[in-house]
């Protein structure tokens, strides 16, 4: 079907290489408007379509295929699942060995839990910064613990009154078990606090936490010296082990480069990117006929009373009026086609994120490749030039949509006949635009999915088609008669693709001024076969609400084209970029990649960097999807009212002790806090003299270990958490009775069903981040009750009983297993919501605040990059060190840091259901809007980057100010030549050249309008801050919040030729109308052939009018947006509200009235507040 949505990537697309390739399905679906795959492209540039070669039917897959396919089990998938499985088994089989039996006693299972902990199928890079983490944590721990054991002995020591009998077990000293318990507190704390204000410490502080716990809970039956030391030796070597084990299997077998998982998603990406072309291009062709408005109903009969005496029935208007009673008014219906759409461009805006996540380790990583890491940025910078016009393009669902509801041709039975009438004559028009568009994005489209094929192959991204074997034989004859066909013909991958890519991106670019023509010939300003000179200015330019109509009507149709014509030009540009690395060599053989030195620096500087906290450096599986981003020093961190800054070295040393308070009454503090409190109500038991022996008996240090891992910042992921825990844990004792059991206690089929049953649990791991905490658990549990028996079965029950703790068989030892990990996950849960919770919902609400400040920040930026390109200050931004270069840098890490926050808004949304409800219900549908239209305003600001600064470092946007520079050195160039006569024009033919007068007409107009729409930008900048601020605090939003307007370029642009046809007629010659006068001057353009201003539609094929229709569109949608959130953040917050009215009756009523007192004592201002919710 056409309008399906390719195959989303998987969760997990940093796990193994090839996962991210999910478009493929949606591209090999047959399209019944396109010429798909098989098409071939001629080498002359002629606007003719390619000849599609026909399609061979695919044969149904059979029940296993379709069963793995459903399961999502393809080859990478499988490998990664036997490959992550190794690491435990091993673990446990080297125990077998009766040197390591010796050598480890009764803590050899820990080598297994450890090779689980250490996540083997990360990827090289992601592994490596990890298993560093690790061994740096547990070399600490083991130090920290030796002075744990060694001060609480120095305890025992000076306290006991007697020496104890080395025959019997040590007499219980309170000395020493206090100091082990205020060592325990404190080391949970502080490794807890680091692991909340640093993600990628996630592992390493769970291996601290093991190590710790372990420590402390047998500190206290420590006699001596050599005892400790010995213990501490026995559990650095078996985590050494562990960690050796997993190394082995991560760079040894099958080893899976951090380049090769960055590629994977950039072939997915790819994919995605021509599974969306060509759902758009069914979208657009199904607007041919259909009605791009949405009717939520079947009012045809209503809509065309002109042309028939039909109407609609007396049941159908019952079923109307009772919906409408039951629902109120309908919303705009989305088509299959759209709603294809829409997901597609969700899953690129996630496969996005990760490829940006996955970009630092990709460079950093050691590789025997091809491209070299700054290749690889170029890539990815190029990719960003193709996916925000591609997906500028979806957008125009939700603009039909806008405009259906502004219009009030959101319609049902009960609609005027005469608006009814005004909705029919838009979708006709429409309808007749999208024919006359319909084979010019047909050839488009064909070429930007060829291009990205021919740039996915050369760059060895995609794949290669195979060829026909020789010899073989169709219908035609032999093979070799399909090469003598192909003739001159060029097909993606062939050298001179590149010109005739060019060719078809020009031949779009010179039927555009067709298609405007045909748009002013519906709309009556022009007669058939007339040219845009034509045009009747008058009809075009009355005033009043059909010329307004008209105008959006026009700025819509250039939006389309020009995006149309940007997703072009950025395939083109990437596949030059192709060609490029093909003629220099560096396609042609593979060498070693290295690091440079300043890559490492930069590493090790940003893991502890704010600036960089965020999944950019976070090697941990443990996130399940949310992102924590840095906001910038504005957002978190507050002027203090109460302290100037320092100016001496006492001040200065007074904000240091002041430090410490603010880091104990922080966030992570608190959640470290949490954390021991927790440890403690279980290690409690081991430091009192009446339960000392039977925590030992019983094996409650596992709880304390369970508690390390379960524990999470908020209440929603607990709840989650806590029954995903024991399902996993009953699961895993269910797996260990059946491996025990049936192959009839044989150590070599245990191990063998041990494996497997390890293998399910990866492929739980991969597919389903969400449960990522629950399966480890579920591993860690396995090992845990396997390794044990196997460690009895080893050395025997009297040694494994020699540390105190009884042997239970496996069928009692699975149960009590249950029960313990059951106990460490209740009492997490509890400490997560005890004394008061930390909601998911109040993560939801603080990571909206964020993303307003972001997307306040990200505006900032744009207007200052767009003056910097207008008054000439920004240099060029391919030079390091000029302002141009570095806001562009700030722009992309702005959206990089947006498309992580944005994805992590829904998984804070989906783990908020798990919350129970306690008072008032939850306004998920307002906090859903609020996120919905965040997520529009980034698109739309996106475009707004990329219109005004390109598609970033190194590539060249649709940027009007490049293009206006462009074309006025083009005429620079062409007044020199003027008597020889040359003509100048930006490469493009008609569709895009214009005048060296006009451009610099649309230069000035642009530097003017800029000062006249400050104080909309600054407005826009400042509700955006006021909202997140509102949002963050929960404080209401002042009275009479002005709602930013739109840039209404075009009015103020009229203004301006009103204004410089005024001066002139007066004769003005002021220097302040220097810059109006200018603008008069220059739209008296030599090829209209009269004088008209430069918003008038004979300028309609101008690139600085279409790419000015973008700068409006744009706004007017973001202004849209902007006018939702401030309705939904009001509702959420409040509105501060200080009127007083007084009624007819008397009765004081709060509300908005001109009889208003500032000191009313209304009951509200009695009750202290000034707010109405």
């Amino acid at each position: 079907m056409a309008g399906t949505s390719p195959e989303p990537p998987e969760p997990r697309d940093d796990i193994t290489r090839d996962r991210a390739d999910g478009g493929q399905q949606g591209l090999n679906q047959p399209d019944s408007n396109d010429g798909e795959k098989g098409e071939e492209l001629r080498t002359d540039g002629s606007n003719a379509t390619a000849v599609p070669t026909p399609q061979e039917p695919q044969p149904k897959p059979g029940f296993v295929a379709g069963l793995w396919a459903k399961l999502g089990l393809d080859a990478p998938t499988v490998i990664t699942m036997f490959k992550g499985a190794l690491a435990p088994v091993i673990g446990l089989a080297v125990y077998q060995s009766d040197a390591v039996a010796r050598e480890f006693s009764t803590f050899g299972y820990l080598v297994g839990i450890v090779a689980v902990l250490s996540l083997s199928v990360l990827p090289r890079a992601k592994f490596i910064q990890t298993l560093l983490f690790n061994l740096i944590f547990l070399g600490v721990g083991s130090a920290v613990s030796l002075l744990i054991m060694w001060s609480s002995l120095q305890a025992r020591i000076h306290t006991q009154t007697a020496p104890d009998d080395p025959r019997s077990r040590p007499t219980y000293n309170s000395s020493q078990s206090a100091v082990s318990a205020i060592w325990l507190f404190a080391n949970i704390w502080i490794v807890n606090t680091l692991r909340a204000k640093y993600p990628s410490l996630n592992i390493p502080s769970i291996v601290y936490a093991i190590l710790t716990n372990i420590s402390c809970t047998l500190s206290p039956q420590i006699t001596s010296n050599a005892a400790f030391e010995s213990i501490i030796k026995r559990l650095l070597t078996a985590m050494l082990l562990g960690f050796g084990i997993a190394a082995g299997v991560s760079l040894f077998i099958l080893p899976v480069s951090s380049r090769a998982v960055w590629t994977a998603q950039v072939k997915g990406a790819i994919q995605l990117l021509r599974g969306a072309v060509k759902q758009e291009k069914t979208y657009l062709q199904s607007l041919e006929r259909e009605d791009m408005f949405a009717v939520p109903v079947d009012i045809c009969c209503a809509t065309h009373v002109s042309d028939s005496d039909r109407s609609v029935d007396s049941t159908s208007k019952e079923k109307e009026e009772k919906k409408k009673k039951n629902k109120g008014q309908h919303a705009p219906k989305s088509t299959a086609e759209a709603e294809a759409i829409k997901k597609t461009m969700f899953n690129i805006r996630l496969l996005t994120s990760r490829i940006h996540v996955d970009m630092p380790f990709a460079k950093r990583d050691i590789a025997w490749d091809k491209l070299a890491p700054r290749d690889l940025t170029s890539i990815m910078e190029l990719l960003r030039g193709i996916v925000i016009p591609i997906h500028g393009i979806g957008t125009v669902i939700d603009i039909f949509q806008r405009l259906a509801e502004k219009r009030g041709w959101v319609t049902n039975a009960e609609t005027p006949l005469d608006v009814l009438a005004e909705k029919n004559e838009d979708k006709r028009v429409w309808n007749k635009v999208m024919k006359q568009l319909h084979e010019p994005f047909e050839n488009l489209s064909v070429a930007i999915d060829d291009g990205l094929q021919h740039a996915g192959m050369l760059l060895e991204i995609l794949p290669r088609p195979k060829a026909p074997k020789k010899g073989q034989n169709d219908s035609n004859g032999p093979a070799e008669a399909d090469v003598e066909s192909k003739g001159d013909l060029i097909l993606p991958g062939d050298p001179g693709f590149a010109e005739v890519l060019k060719r078809k991106v020009q031949s779009f670019r010179d039927v555009r001024s067709t298609i405007l023509r045909a748009w002013a010939t519906e709309k009556g300003l022009l007669k058939n076969g007339s040219s845009l000179d034509k045009i009747d200015d008058v009809s075009f330019s009355s005033g009043g609400t059909v010329h307004y109509r008209d105008r959006e009507q026009l700025y819509v149709l250039l939006y389309i084209e020009t995006l149309m014509e940007a997703a072009g030009e950025g395939v083109l540009r990437i596949v030059q970029f192709a060609d490029t690395k093909v003629a220099d060599g560096t396609m042609a053989h593979k060498r070693l990649i290295v690091p440079k030195p300043r890559v490492l620096r930069k590493w090790v500087a940003s893991i502890f960097d704010d600036e960089d906290q965020g999944q950019e450096n976070n090697a941990d599986m443990f996130d399940a999807g949310i992102s924590i981003v840095y906001m910038g020093d504005s957002f978190a961190v507050k002027k203090d009212p109460e302290h100037l800054p320092p100016t001496n070295f006492w001040q200065r040393a007074g904000n240091g002790v002041r430090a410490l308070s603010r880091f104990f009454s922080s966030e992570e503090s608190a959640f470290g806090f949490r954390c021991a409190c927790a440890t403690l109500t279980v290690g409690i038991v081991a430091f009192l003299e009446q339960t000392h022996v039977f925590f030992q008996e019983q094996r409650l240090v596992w709880a304390m270990i369970i508690i390390a891992i379960g524990m999470t910042e908020t209440s929603g992921q607990s709840i989650f958490g806590f029954f995903c825990r024991i399902l996993g844990t009953f699961v895993a004792a269910v797996f260990t009775l059946i491996t025990w059991y049936i192959v009839d206690e044989n150590v070599p089929g245990i191990f063998v069903f041990f494996y497997l049953f390890q293998v399910i649990s990866i492929y739980f791991l991969l597919k389903f981040p969400q449960l990522i905490p629950a399966v480890v658990l579920c591993m860690v549990t396995q090992v845990l009750i396997i390794g044990y028996e196997l460690q009895v079965v080893k050395i025997g029950i009297a040694l494994s009983e020699s540390t105190g703790q009884p042997y239970y068989p496996i069928y009692e030892l699975a149960p009590y297993r249950l029960a313990t990990v059951a106990g460490g996950c209740l009492v997490a849960f509890f400490w997560t919501i005890f004394p008061s919770p930390v909601t998911e919902r109040t993560w939801l609400r603080r990571d909206l605040a964020a993303t307003l400040y972001l997307l306040a920040n990200y505006f900032s930026v744009i207007n200052e990059t767009l003056k910097s390109k207008l008054n000439g200050t920004g240099g060029d931004r391919n030079v390091k060190g000029t302002p141009a270069h570095q806001l562009a840098k700030h722009r992309v890490r702005l959206f990089g840091k947006l498309m992580l926050l944005l994805p992590s808004l829904k998984q804070h949304a989906d783990f908020q259901k798990w919350e129970p409800t306690v008072g008032g219900k939850f306004p998920r549908e307002l906090y859903e809007d609020i996120i919905l239209r965040a997520s529009r305003i980034n698109s739309y600001l996106t475009l707004l980057s990329y219109t005004i600064g390109g598609g970033g470092k190194g590539t060249a946007g649709m940027t009007i100010t490049d293009s206006l520079d462009a074309a006025a050195t083009t005429h620079s160039e062409s007044a020199a030549t003027t008597t020889t006569g040359t003509t100048s024009g930006r490469e493009g033919g008609e569709g895009r050249a214009f005048e060296g007068a006009n451009c610099c007409g649309w230069r000035d107009a642009l530097a003017v309008l800029l000062a006249n729409i400050s104080p909309t930008q600054h407005s826009i900048i400042c509700t955006l801050t006021l909202l997140s601020n509102a949002l963050q605090s929960g404080h209401s939003i002042p009275p009479h919040l002005t709602v930013p307007r739109p840039y209404e370029l075009s009015r103020q642009l009229e203004a301006l030729g009103a204004t410089a046809a005024a001066k002139d007629g007066s004769g003005s010659s002021s220097s302040s109308s220097s810059s109006v006068g200018s603008i008069k001057n220059a739209s008296e353009g030599d090829n209209m052939g009269g004088s008209h201003n430069l918003l008038d539609a004979r300028n309609m094929t101008q690139a600085g009018y279409a790419e000015f229709a973008v700068l409006q569109v744009c706004s007017l949608l973001v202004c849209d947006d902007l006018e939702g959130l401030i309705e939904s953040v009001s509702k959420l917050v409040g509105v501060v509200d200080f009127s007083y009215c007084v009624g007819a009756g008397g009765a004081s009523t709060s509300g908005s009235s001109t009889a208003s007192s500032l000191f009313g004592s209304s009951d509200a201002d009695a009750r202290g507040k000034g707010k109405v919710d």
